[in-house]
Formats: structure tokens, C-alpha cells, sequence
């Protein structure tokens, strides 16, 4: 067998066992988890490298998929899904989207609470290392084209999200509670009064 051969194998042994691994640790952080909450940080950063966007928030996710995203300043903004809509409000443009919750598969950030969906919705490969976990949409119509999911000490601390501009998103996730009590309000969303509801988007 040739040397050449033989570096091949042993990257495509190496491939496999870090994929194992990354996915053995989203399947562990997943196992009985009923709800979540924590903050992060997110960066949006251009195809060039300059980061074009900068906020931080909390975010909260309740079995199997109602969640809240809660952005600050400079942009204070609130991301909610109830299990039918989802509703995204404005705060600096008194604004409020509504559209039917879309499928599971549309969102990877489900991925963290509901591993299965790997299997229906996504293309997994290695992501380099025993630390994660890389992955593609099926759907030729998605957000993003490539994600990828990074582990610490066995919980997940960054998602990154690249587009179909070149974009590159980080989520940085800090100070996870795994199973907190959550109050079933937190992904309930009225209106304010007086702010414009645009529908279907």
C-alpha cells in the first residue's frame, strides 16, 4: 500500500471518529432536555471579514419547539415562536411580522434540542475535529448553505451559520440552564398597541 494511500485512510478513520464524537456529544446535550435558557452574542460578519452587526440577548426553548430570542441594543428586537406563528417584533420601527411557525427543518437552531432532524433535513459530515459538528440543508430553497455546531466540555457553546452572500453568522451561547422552570408566557406574543402587524412575511 502506498504512503499516499495510507495518509488517505487514516484522514477518513480520523473523519469518521470525529464525527461520531461531535454527534455522541448533540445527542448526549439533547438527552432529556424539556427546556433551555441563556444568553448569547451575535456577530454577523460580511464576505470580506468586517463585521457589519453586533448583539447580544437572551434566549429561551421549550420542548419540542417553541422558543424566544430576545435582542438588546443597538437593535432591540424580539423573535418568538408559539408552535403556530412566529412572530418577530421591531422595536425601533413599532413593527410586528407574523407568518405561520415554519417547519423544523428550517430552523437549525432546533438542532440543538432535536438531533433526529440531522437525519430528515440535513447532510452531516465532519466538521474537522472531535469538537464538531458540520452540516447542510437539504432544501434547495434554505436560509443558509453550511452550519456548523461547536462543543465545550460537552455543551454547546458556538453556532455558526453561512449564507448564500458569503455572510458568516456566530451565536456565541453563555450560561445554558438546562431544564430551568419557565413560565408558559415567555412564548406567548401580543401586539403592543399601535404598532403596525404585517402579515404573511
Amino acid at each position: 500500500m502506498s504512503r499516499s494511500v495510507i495518509i488517505v485512510a487514516a484522514m477518513l478513520v480520523f473523519a469518521s471518529s470525529a464525527w461520531a464524537d461531535a454527534r455522541s456529544q448533540l445527542d448526549a446535550f439533547a438527552q432529556g432536555l424539556e427546556t433551555l435558557s441563556g444568553e448569547f452574542k451575535q456577530v454577523t460578519i460580511d464576505d470580506s471579514g468586517r463585521v457589519i452587526e453586533e448583539v447580544h440577548g437572551q434566549l429561551y426553548f421549550s420542548r419540542p419547539d417553541l422558543f424566544r430570542w430576545n435582542y438588546g441594543e443597538p437593535f432591540p428586537q424580539q423573535l418568538v415562536a408559539d408552535g403556530e406563528k412566529l412572530w418577530h417584533y421591531d422595536e425601533s420601527l413599532d413593527q410586528v411580522t407574523v407568518r405561520d411557525q415554519p417547519d423544523a427543518g428550517e430552523s437549525p437552531l432546533l438542532v440543538l434540542t432535536r438531533p433526529e432532524l440531522l437525519d430528515r433535513f440535513y447532510e452531516v459530515r465532519p466538521g474537522g475535529d472531535d469538537q464538531v459538528l458540520e452540516f447542510l440543508p437539504l432544501a434547495e430553497d434554505a436560509e443558509f448553505e453550511l452550519a456548523r455546531i461547536h462543543f465545550s466540555d460537552g455543551l454547546v457553546d458556538l453556532l455558526e451559520l453561512h449564507d448564500q452572500f458569503g455572510q458568516l453568522t456566530r451565536i456565541e451561547l453563555r450560561d445554558l440552564q438546562r431544564n430551568p422552570s419557565l413560565d408558559p408566557e415567555v412564548f406567548s406574543f401580543t401586539p403592543p398597541e399601535g404598532v403596525d402587524v404585517l402579515e404573511g412575511y
